[in-house]
Protein backbone atom coordinates (compact mmCIF):
# COMPACT_ATOMS: atom_id res chain seq x y z
CA UNK A 1 0.00 0.00 0.00
CA UNK A 2 1.33 3.49 -0.82
CA UNK A 3 1.99 6.03 1.93
CA UNK A 4 0.37 8.91 0.05
CA UNK A 5 -3.22 7.79 0.42
CA UNK A 6 -5.93 10.29 -0.42
CA UNK A 7 -7.60 10.32 3.01
CA UNK A 8 -6.34 10.37 6.58
CA UNK A 9 -9.64 9.01 7.88
CA UNK A 10 -12.64 7.28 6.29
CA UNK A 11 -15.92 7.25 8.22
CA UNK A 12 -18.22 4.22 8.02
CA UNK A 13 -21.63 4.60 9.66
CA UNK A 14 -25.36 3.97 9.41
CA UNK A 15 -27.61 6.79 8.23
CA UNK A 16 -29.46 6.65 11.57
CA UNK A 17 -26.26 7.91 13.23
CA UNK A 18 -25.57 10.67 10.70
CA UNK A 19 -26.25 13.60 13.05
CA UNK A 20 -23.30 12.65 15.28
CA UNK A 21 -21.02 11.59 12.43
CA UNK A 22 -21.77 14.73 10.43
CA UNK A 23 -20.46 16.84 13.31
CA UNK A 24 -17.33 14.68 13.57
CA UNK A 25 -16.69 14.96 9.82
CA UNK A 26 -17.08 18.72 9.76
CA UNK A 27 -14.82 19.27 12.77
CA UNK A 28 -12.17 17.01 11.21
CA UNK A 29 -12.39 18.97 7.97
CA UNK A 30 -12.12 22.28 9.85
CA UNK A 31 -8.91 20.95 11.44
CA UNK A 32 -7.32 20.15 8.10
CA UNK A 33 -7.81 16.38 8.22
CA UNK A 34 -8.43 14.69 4.88
CA UNK A 35 -11.63 12.81 5.66
CA UNK A 36 -13.83 10.60 3.51
CA UNK A 37 -17.45 11.42 4.37
CA UNK A 38 -20.13 10.74 1.78
CA UNK A 39 -21.68 14.22 1.91
CA UNK A 40 -18.28 15.72 1.07
CA UNK A 41 -17.99 13.46 -2.00
CA UNK A 42 -21.37 13.85 -3.69
CA UNK A 43 -19.99 15.34 -6.90
CA UNK A 44 -17.09 12.88 -7.06
CA UNK A 45 -19.36 9.85 -6.56
CA UNK A 46 -22.10 11.07 -8.89
CA UNK A 47 -22.64 8.53 -11.67
CA UNK A 48 -19.97 6.10 -10.44
CA UNK A 49 -20.43 2.46 -9.52
CA UNK A 50 -20.76 2.95 -5.76
CA UNK A 51 -20.07 -0.68 -4.97
CA UNK A 52 -16.65 -0.47 -6.60
CA UNK A 53 -15.90 3.10 -5.51
CA UNK A 54 -16.62 2.46 -1.83
CA UNK A 55 -14.65 -0.78 -1.93
CA UNK A 56 -11.64 1.14 -3.20
CA UNK A 57 -11.97 3.87 -0.56
CA UNK A 58 -12.18 1.53 2.42
CA UNK A 59 -9.62 -0.94 1.05
CA UNK A 60 -7.04 1.38 -0.49
CA UNK A 61 -7.59 5.10 -0.12
CA UNK A 62 -7.59 5.84 3.64
CA UNK A 63 -4.96 5.53 6.35
CA UNK A 64 -7.59 4.58 8.96
CA UNK A 65 -11.30 3.82 9.00
CA UNK A 66 -13.49 4.77 11.94
CA UNK A 67 -16.44 2.37 12.19
CA UNK A 68 -19.39 3.78 14.13
CA UNK A 69 -20.94 0.65 15.64
CA UNK A 70 -24.65 0.59 16.41
CA UNK A 71 -27.68 -1.68 15.96
CA UNK A 72 -28.44 0.07 12.68
CA UNK A 73 -24.85 -0.36 11.46
CA UNK A 74 -25.04 -4.13 11.91
CA UNK A 75 -27.99 -4.65 9.56
CA UNK A 76 -27.31 -2.26 6.68
CA UNK A 77 -26.13 -3.60 3.30
CA UNK A 78 -23.80 -0.70 2.55
CA UNK A 79 -22.21 -0.57 6.00
CA UNK A 80 -21.46 -4.30 5.79
CA UNK A 81 -19.87 -3.74 2.38
CA UNK A 82 -17.69 -0.95 3.78
CA UNK A 83 -16.79 -3.02 6.85
CA UNK A 84 -15.78 -6.04 4.76
CA UNK A 85 -13.54 -3.87 2.59
CA UNK A 86 -11.90 -2.36 5.67
CA UNK A 87 -11.44 -5.79 7.25
CA UNK A 88 -9.82 -7.10 4.09
CA UNK A 89 -7.36 -4.21 4.28
CA UNK A 90 -6.66 -4.84 7.98
CA UNK A 91 -6.07 -8.54 7.25
CA UNK A 92 -3.73 -7.78 4.38
CA UNK A 93 -1.61 -5.32 6.36
CA UNK A 94 -1.84 -7.21 9.68
CA UNK A 95 -1.88 -3.99 11.70
CA UNK A 96 -4.37 -1.57 13.19
CA UNK A 97 -6.48 0.09 10.55
CA UNK A 98 -10.06 -0.16 11.83
CA UNK A 99 -10.84 2.18 14.74
CA UNK A 100 -14.16 1.09 16.36
CA UNK A 101 -16.34 3.73 18.01
CA UNK A 102 -19.38 2.30 19.79
CA UNK A 103 -22.81 3.82 20.25
CA UNK A 104 -23.81 0.53 21.90
CA UNK A 105 -22.60 -3.04 22.47
CA UNK A 106 -23.91 -4.51 19.20
CA UNK A 107 -21.75 -7.40 17.98
CA UNK A 108 -20.22 -6.86 14.55
CA UNK A 109 -18.76 -9.79 12.55
CA UNK A 110 -14.98 -9.68 12.54
CA UNK A 111 -14.69 -7.05 15.27
CA UNK A 112 -13.26 -9.06 18.16
CA UNK A 113 -14.46 -8.32 21.71
CA UNK A 114 -10.83 -7.79 22.68
CA UNK A 115 -10.37 -4.97 20.17
CA UNK A 116 -9.90 -1.61 21.87
CA UNK A 117 -12.67 0.84 21.10
CA UNK A 118 -13.97 4.27 22.06
CA UNK A 119 -17.34 4.40 23.79
CA UNK A 120 -19.47 7.21 22.41
CA UNK A 121 -21.63 7.26 25.53
CA UNK A 122 -21.04 10.73 27.01
CA UNK A 123 -18.40 11.35 24.34
CA UNK A 124 -19.18 14.52 22.34
CA UNK A 125 -18.00 14.75 18.72
CA UNK A 126 -15.32 17.25 19.74
CA UNK A 127 -13.72 14.72 22.07
CA UNK A 128 -13.76 11.96 19.46
CA UNK A 129 -12.06 14.33 17.03
CA UNK A 130 -9.38 14.99 19.64
CA UNK A 131 -8.73 11.24 19.92
CA UNK A 132 -8.58 10.88 16.14
CA UNK A 133 -6.04 13.68 15.95
CA UNK A 134 -3.96 11.96 18.62
CA UNK A 135 -4.05 8.78 16.53
CA UNK A 136 -2.91 10.60 13.40
CA UNK A 137 -0.10 12.34 15.25
CA UNK A 138 1.25 9.58 17.47
CA UNK A 139 1.04 6.38 15.43
CA UNK A 140 3.70 7.45 12.97
CA UNK A 141 1.68 6.19 10.00
CA UNK A 142 1.10 9.71 8.74
CA UNK A 143 2.65 13.13 9.09
CA UNK A 144 0.02 15.62 10.30
CA UNK A 145 -0.24 19.03 8.74
CA UNK A 146 0.69 22.09 10.76
CA UNK A 147 -3.02 22.88 11.01
CA UNK A 148 -3.72 19.48 12.62
CA UNK A 149 -0.85 19.91 15.10
CA UNK A 150 -1.96 23.42 16.02
CA UNK A 151 -5.62 22.53 16.43
CA UNK A 152 -4.77 19.37 18.37
CA UNK A 153 -2.86 21.52 20.84
CA UNK A 154 -5.84 23.88 21.11
CA UNK A 155 -8.26 21.02 21.74
CA UNK A 156 -6.08 19.58 24.49
CA UNK A 157 -5.68 22.78 26.52
CA UNK A 158 -7.72 22.70 29.72
CA UNK A 159 -7.66 24.61 32.96
CA UNK A 160 -6.49 22.49 35.91
CA UNK A 161 -8.59 22.46 39.04
CA UNK A 162 -8.14 21.34 42.63
CA UNK A 163 -7.88 17.58 43.03
CA UNK A 164 -10.46 15.13 44.33
CA UNK A 165 -11.13 11.49 45.18
CA UNK A 166 -12.32 9.77 42.00
CA UNK A 167 -14.17 6.49 42.52
CA UNK A 168 -14.82 4.02 39.69
CA UNK A 169 -17.41 1.25 40.14
CA UNK A 170 -17.00 -1.68 37.73
CA UNK A 171 -20.01 -3.93 37.12
CA UNK A 172 -21.10 -6.45 34.51
CA UNK A 173 -24.43 -6.31 32.68
CA UNK A 174 -26.15 -8.02 35.61
CA UNK A 175 -24.77 -5.56 38.15
CA UNK A 176 -22.19 -7.95 39.65
CA UNK A 177 -18.92 -6.40 40.83
CA UNK A 178 -15.94 -7.21 38.59
CA UNK A 179 -12.81 -8.13 40.56
CA UNK A 180 -9.31 -7.68 39.14
CA UNK A 181 -10.20 -5.10 36.50
CA UNK A 182 -7.34 -2.73 35.74
CA UNK A 183 -8.52 0.87 35.60
CA UNK A 184 -6.14 3.38 34.03
CA UNK A 185 -6.76 7.11 34.00
CA UNK A 186 -4.77 9.23 31.55
CA UNK A 187 -5.02 12.97 32.10
CA UNK A 188 -4.96 15.42 29.20
CA UNK A 189 -1.31 16.20 30.00
CA UNK A 190 -0.33 12.56 29.35
CA UNK A 191 0.16 11.43 32.96
CA UNK A 192 -1.31 8.04 33.91
CA UNK A 193 -2.36 6.21 37.06
CA UNK A 194 -3.62 2.62 37.34
CA UNK A 195 -5.50 0.69 40.04
CA UNK A 196 -6.87 -2.88 40.14
CA UNK A 197 -10.43 -3.26 41.42
CA UNK A 198 -10.87 -5.22 44.66
CA UNK A 199 -13.58 -7.63 45.75
CA UNK A 200 -16.09 -4.78 45.72
CA UNK A 201 -15.31 -3.92 42.10
CA UNK A 202 -14.15 -0.45 43.11
CA UNK A 203 -11.05 1.52 42.10
CA UNK A 204 -10.44 4.71 44.05
CA UNK A 205 -8.06 7.41 42.81
CA UNK A 206 -6.74 10.26 44.94
CA UNK A 207 -6.10 12.93 42.32
CA UNK A 208 -3.98 15.93 43.28
CA UNK A 209 -5.20 17.90 40.28
CA UNK A 210 -8.53 17.43 38.53
CA UNK A 211 -8.17 17.32 34.74
CA UNK A 212 -10.35 16.01 31.90
CA UNK A 213 -9.13 12.45 31.43
CA UNK A 214 -9.50 9.27 29.41
CA UNK A 215 -10.38 6.11 31.35
CA UNK A 216 -9.33 2.63 30.18
CA UNK A 217 -10.89 -0.49 31.72
CA UNK A 218 -9.24 -3.86 30.93
CA UNK A 219 -9.90 -7.38 32.18
CA UNK A 220 -8.96 -10.77 30.69
CA UNK A 221 -12.60 -11.91 30.60
CA UNK A 222 -14.20 -8.75 29.21
CA UNK A 223 -13.73 -6.41 26.22
CA UNK A 224 -11.45 -3.43 26.70
CA UNK A 225 -13.45 -0.24 27.18
CA UNK A 226 -12.35 3.37 26.72
CA UNK A 227 -14.33 6.28 28.11
CA UNK A 228 -13.20 9.72 26.98
CA UNK A 229 -13.57 13.16 28.52
CA UNK A 230 -14.12 11.80 32.02
CA UNK A 231 -14.17 14.48 34.71
CA UNK A 232 -13.71 13.77 38.42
Amino acid sequence: MPDDREYDIALSFASEDREYVDRVANILKEHGVKVFYDHFELAKLWGKNLYESLMEVYFKRAKYTVIFISKAYAIKHWTNHERQAAQARAFEENQEYILPARFDDTEIPGILPTTGYVSLVNCPPERLVSLILQKIIHTGDSVPTELVRRDFSTLEKHVSRAGSVYTVFVRDDEGTSIVGCEITIQADNGTCKSIITGNDGIAMFNLKISRPSTLLASHPNFPVSIFSQMDA
